[in-house]
Protein backbone atom coordinates (compact mmCIF):
# COMPACT_ATOMS: atom_id res chain seq x y z
CA UNK A 1 0.00 0.00 0.00
CA UNK A 2 1.34 3.44 -1.09
CA UNK A 3 0.08 6.49 0.57
CA UNK A 4 -0.12 9.65 -1.74
CA UNK A 5 -0.58 13.03 -0.78
CA UNK A 6 -3.76 14.40 0.97
CA UNK A 7 -3.62 10.29 2.56
CA UNK A 8 -5.10 8.99 -0.51
CA UNK A 9 -4.41 5.60 -1.07
CA UNK A 10 -2.64 4.89 -4.64
CA UNK A 11 -2.60 1.09 -5.21
CA UNK A 12 0.09 0.02 -7.98
CA UNK A 13 -1.62 -3.66 -8.52
CA UNK A 14 -5.55 -5.09 -7.95
CA UNK A 15 -5.80 -5.71 -4.21
CA UNK A 16 -7.95 -7.00 -1.35
CA UNK A 17 -9.12 -4.64 1.78
CA UNK A 18 -9.74 -0.99 2.61
CA UNK A 19 -7.05 1.70 3.02
CA UNK A 20 -5.93 1.83 6.53
CA UNK A 21 -8.54 4.19 8.74
CA UNK A 22 -5.63 7.16 10.12
CA UNK A 23 -8.22 7.50 13.34
CA UNK A 24 -8.22 3.62 14.01
CA UNK A 25 -4.01 4.47 14.03
CA UNK A 26 -5.07 7.39 16.39
CA UNK A 27 -7.44 5.12 18.59
CA UNK A 28 -4.88 2.38 18.87
CA UNK A 29 -2.27 4.60 19.82
CA UNK A 30 -4.12 6.01 22.51
CA UNK A 31 -5.50 2.82 23.68
CA UNK A 32 -1.90 1.76 24.20
CA UNK A 33 -0.66 4.99 26.09
CA UNK A 34 -3.73 4.37 28.34
CA UNK A 35 -3.16 0.90 29.04
CA UNK A 36 -0.05 0.96 29.61
CA UNK A 37 -0.64 3.89 32.40
CA UNK A 38 -2.82 1.60 34.15
CA UNK A 39 -1.31 -1.95 33.62
CA UNK A 40 2.01 -1.54 33.40
CA UNK A 41 3.79 -2.98 30.27
CA UNK A 42 3.79 -6.75 30.70
CA UNK A 43 -0.29 -6.73 31.19
CA UNK A 44 -0.72 -4.30 28.05
CA UNK A 45 -1.42 -7.75 25.43
CA UNK A 46 -2.38 -6.32 22.17
CA UNK A 47 -5.49 -8.91 22.73
CA UNK A 48 -6.26 -5.60 25.30
CA UNK A 49 -5.46 -2.79 23.26
CA UNK A 50 -7.38 -4.04 20.56
CA UNK A 51 -10.33 -4.43 22.47
CA UNK A 52 -10.32 -0.79 23.90
CA UNK A 53 -9.64 0.32 20.66
CA UNK A 54 -12.28 -1.16 19.04
CA UNK A 55 -10.34 -3.37 16.79
CA UNK A 56 -8.50 -6.79 16.44
CA UNK A 57 -5.06 -7.61 16.93
CA UNK A 58 -4.74 -8.54 13.14
CA UNK A 59 -5.51 -5.04 12.27
CA UNK A 60 -2.91 -4.00 14.95
CA UNK A 61 -0.07 -6.03 13.14
CA UNK A 62 -1.29 -4.59 9.62
CA UNK A 63 0.42 -1.24 11.14
CA UNK A 64 2.81 -2.39 13.87
CA UNK A 65 5.16 -6.14 13.43
CA UNK A 66 5.44 -6.22 17.60
CA UNK A 67 4.30 -5.00 20.82
CA UNK A 68 7.40 -3.39 21.18
CA UNK A 69 6.91 -1.71 18.14
CA UNK A 70 3.88 -0.48 18.83
CA UNK A 71 4.91 0.38 22.34
CA UNK A 72 7.98 2.41 20.90
CA UNK A 73 6.13 4.71 18.37
CA UNK A 74 2.93 5.06 20.65
CA UNK A 75 5.17 6.53 23.77
CA UNK A 76 7.87 7.94 22.02
CA UNK A 77 6.81 9.59 18.47
CA UNK A 78 9.46 10.81 16.29
CA UNK A 79 7.59 12.81 13.75
CA UNK A 80 5.61 16.73 14.47
CA UNK A 81 6.68 19.61 14.35
CA UNK A 82 7.06 19.78 18.07
CA UNK A 83 9.92 16.70 18.20
CA UNK A 84 12.16 18.81 16.59
CA UNK A 85 11.50 22.44 14.89
CA UNK A 86 13.74 24.07 13.07
CA UNK A 87 12.53 28.10 12.69
CA UNK A 88 15.15 30.75 12.76
CA UNK A 89 15.62 30.72 16.70
CA UNK A 90 17.75 28.11 17.70
CA UNK A 91 16.99 29.00 21.59
CA UNK A 92 13.58 28.76 20.65
CA UNK A 93 14.15 24.78 18.80
CA UNK A 94 15.69 23.74 21.51
CA UNK A 95 13.06 24.74 24.51
CA UNK A 96 10.68 22.71 21.88
CA UNK A 97 12.75 20.13 21.79
CA UNK A 98 13.37 19.94 25.80
CA UNK A 99 9.24 20.32 26.36
CA UNK A 100 9.05 17.13 23.99
CA UNK A 101 11.43 15.21 26.33
CA UNK A 102 9.54 16.31 29.38
CA UNK A 103 6.02 15.70 27.58
CA UNK A 104 7.23 12.14 26.75
CA UNK A 105 9.58 11.22 29.30
CA UNK A 106 7.20 12.60 32.58
CA UNK A 107 4.32 10.87 31.67
CA UNK A 108 3.36 7.73 33.43
CA UNK A 109 3.22 5.69 30.30
CA UNK A 110 6.97 6.03 29.49
CA UNK A 111 8.44 4.59 32.76
CA UNK A 112 5.99 1.17 32.48
CA UNK A 113 7.35 1.36 28.25
CA UNK A 114 11.28 1.73 29.27
CA UNK A 115 10.85 -0.63 31.96
CA UNK A 116 9.36 -3.32 29.20
CA UNK A 117 11.12 -2.64 26.37
CA UNK A 118 14.38 -3.43 28.42
CA UNK A 119 13.22 -6.95 29.20
CA UNK A 120 12.30 -7.45 25.32
CA UNK A 121 14.57 -10.08 23.64
CA UNK A 122 18.21 -8.79 22.42
CA UNK A 123 16.51 -8.45 18.60
CA UNK A 124 13.47 -5.92 19.58
CA UNK A 125 15.93 -4.18 22.19
CA UNK A 126 18.71 -3.78 19.37
CA UNK A 127 15.44 -2.13 17.01
CA UNK A 128 14.29 0.10 20.02
CA UNK A 129 17.42 1.35 20.10
CA UNK A 130 17.43 1.93 16.27
CA UNK A 131 14.65 4.06 16.75
CA UNK A 132 15.89 5.89 19.82
CA UNK A 133 18.75 6.63 17.69
CA UNK A 134 16.24 8.45 14.54
CA UNK A 135 15.10 10.59 17.43
CA UNK A 136 19.03 11.60 18.45
CA UNK A 137 19.39 12.10 14.79
CA UNK A 138 16.93 14.29 14.50
CA UNK A 139 17.99 16.66 17.09
CA UNK A 140 21.64 16.29 15.96
CA UNK A 141 20.87 17.41 12.80
CA UNK A 142 19.10 20.53 13.54
CA UNK A 143 21.96 21.75 15.46
CA UNK A 144 24.16 20.85 13.16
CA UNK A 145 22.24 23.25 10.40
CA UNK A 146 22.62 25.80 13.40
CA UNK A 147 26.23 25.23 13.28
CA UNK A 148 25.94 25.75 9.63
CA UNK A 149 24.31 28.63 9.91
CA UNK A 150 27.04 30.05 12.26
CA UNK A 151 24.63 30.21 15.36
CA UNK A 152 26.80 27.47 16.98
CA UNK A 153 30.37 26.90 17.56
CA UNK A 154 31.69 24.55 15.13
CA UNK A 155 34.08 22.56 17.06
CA UNK A 156 31.32 21.21 18.96
CA UNK A 157 30.22 17.60 18.41
CA UNK A 158 25.97 18.04 17.50
CA UNK A 159 25.36 14.45 18.97
CA UNK A 160 26.75 15.45 22.50
CA UNK A 161 24.67 18.63 22.26
CA UNK A 162 21.84 16.68 21.32
CA UNK A 163 22.36 14.48 24.55
CA UNK A 164 22.35 17.58 26.74
CA UNK A 165 18.21 18.34 25.31
CA UNK A 166 16.93 14.71 26.89
CA UNK A 167 19.49 13.53 29.53
CA UNK A 168 18.74 16.18 32.19
CA UNK A 169 15.00 15.12 31.51
CA UNK A 170 15.90 11.42 32.03
CA UNK A 171 18.38 11.91 35.46
CA UNK A 172 15.08 14.24 36.87
CA UNK A 173 12.33 11.54 36.05
CA UNK A 174 15.02 8.85 37.60
CA UNK A 175 15.78 10.58 40.42
CA UNK A 176 12.49 11.69 41.56
CA UNK A 177 12.71 15.46 40.68
CA UNK A 178 10.61 15.91 37.27
CA UNK A 179 8.21 17.83 39.77
CA UNK A 180 11.01 20.47 39.74
CA UNK A 181 11.20 21.06 35.86
CA UNK A 182 8.85 24.16 35.13
CA UNK A 183 10.00 26.94 32.08
CA UNK A 184 13.06 28.08 34.19
CA UNK A 185 14.27 25.11 34.68
CA UNK A 186 13.90 24.45 30.87
CA UNK A 187 14.90 27.92 29.98
CA UNK A 188 18.04 27.11 32.17
CA UNK A 189 18.82 24.07 30.41
CA UNK A 190 18.50 26.03 27.27
CA UNK A 191 20.71 28.34 28.27
CA UNK A 192 23.71 25.61 29.48
CA UNK A 193 23.37 24.01 26.40
CA UNK A 194 23.81 26.97 24.30
CA UNK A 195 26.23 29.10 26.44
CA UNK A 196 27.73 26.28 28.96
CA UNK A 197 27.92 26.56 32.39
CA UNK A 198 31.68 28.33 33.00
CA UNK A 199 31.88 31.77 33.71
CA UNK A 200 33.36 34.17 31.93
CA UNK A 201 35.21 36.25 34.86
CA UNK A 202 36.38 32.73 37.22
CA UNK A 203 36.37 34.19 40.40
CA UNK A 204 40.57 34.78 42.10
CA UNK A 205 41.47 32.49 44.61
CA UNK A 206 41.36 33.86 47.74
CA UNK A 207 45.00 34.39 49.14
CA UNK A 208 45.32 34.34 52.94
Amino acid sequence: MRIAMGGRTTITAPRAGRPRDPRLDEAIVAATVELLTERGYHDTTLAAVAERAGTTTAAIYRRWGSKSELVSHAVFRTDGDDVVADTDDVAADIATMVRWSVEKLTHPAAGAAIAGLLGEPRADRRARRADAATAAALSAGRLRRAQEAGQLRADVDPSVLAALIDGPVIHAVMSGTADRIDDRWITDLVTVVLDGARSSEPRKADRR
